[in-house]
């Protein structure tokens, strides 16, 4: 087996160290993590192969109409960016697969998770299920793929960008944490590569949206949105250390009043 060398996040070391069933990352834009998970998936697929095993990397979404709208791309250009990956693969316009010359072959399988997750209880040698932008993912959706996943050795990794902490994805994989589960939080700032472009978007994101930019940039829930009474101020409150929890008597009766002004 060749040894293999690749640059990845630091604060995702951890994350790939070692054996574990789960590794997932959340966070905000620019974090790198979908590229790096899309390079170590690829990496995954050449080892195995390498290793005389035959099987598929499934890689999934919430929602796929076509391939257009799957993580192929990223595959693709994380393959390409590395000359070792890519010498090592056949990539056409609808496949990526091992090259022949490995004793093994592993084939990149692409799905949505809302429309077809009834198919891919059906599908064998799994040996890796990546779900990407997983944030919507229902806890239907988890229930089913979770078992489909059940080749020896086999591993589900997760990224996705919070939105709420009532999702599934959140109270599966943050609140509560499945055994062998390797996690981290990953934003702009832990991107050794964050590119200058995008530096600027965040620049510009914070001075003229603040109410979006910890969302976006920051990895935090989605809190409030686009033209919500009182965003500024509820944000302003929020870094201010001004929202907190109270404790209440539960014998005594608890009175809320609201007086959000409309239009009238």
């Amino acid at each position: 087996m060749s040894t293999l060398q690749i640059e990845i996040p630091p604060k995702l070391l951890p994350v790939f160290a070692g054996e574990a069933r789960y590794r997932c990352s959340y966070g905000g834009r620019g974090s790198g993590k979908t590229r790096t998970f899309a390079k170590m998936a690829a990496v995954t697929g050449l080892i195995a192969a390498e290793d005389g095993r035959s099987g598929v990397i499934l890689c999934a979404r919430e929602f796929m109409n076509s391939l257009d709208d799957s993580s192929m791309a990223e595959v693709k250009a994380a393959i390409l960016s590395e000359p070792w990956l890519s010498s090592n693969y056949e990539i056409g316009e609808k496949y990526i697969r091992t090259g022949p010359h490995l004793p093994g072959r592993v084939d990149f399988k692409f799905a949505g998770l809302t429309r077809n997750i009834d198919s891919l209880k059906s599908k064998a040698q799994i040996l890796l299920c990546w779900v990407d932008e997983a944030e919507g993912v229902t806890e239907t959706a988890w229930s089913k793929l979770t078992p489909t996943v059940r080749e020896d050795g086999s591993e589900i990794w997760v990224t996705w960008n919070p939105e709420s902490h009532r999702s599934a994805t959140h109270k599966r994989f943050r609140e509560s944490r499945p055994s062998g589960c390797k996690i981290a939080e990953l934003n702009y700032r832990d991107n050794p590569w964050f590119p200058d472009v995008l530096d600027q978007e965040r620049r510009d994101d914070e001075r003229d949206r603040p109410d979006q930019y910890a969302h976006v940039w920051e990895g935090d829930f989605k809190t409030v949105y686009e033209g919500a009474y009182y965003a500024k101020s509820l944000l302003a409150a929020k870094l201010q250390g001004r929202i907190t929890g109270l404790h209440t008597d539960p014998s005594m009766t608890l009175r809320t009043w609201h007086d959000l002004a409309g239009a009238g």
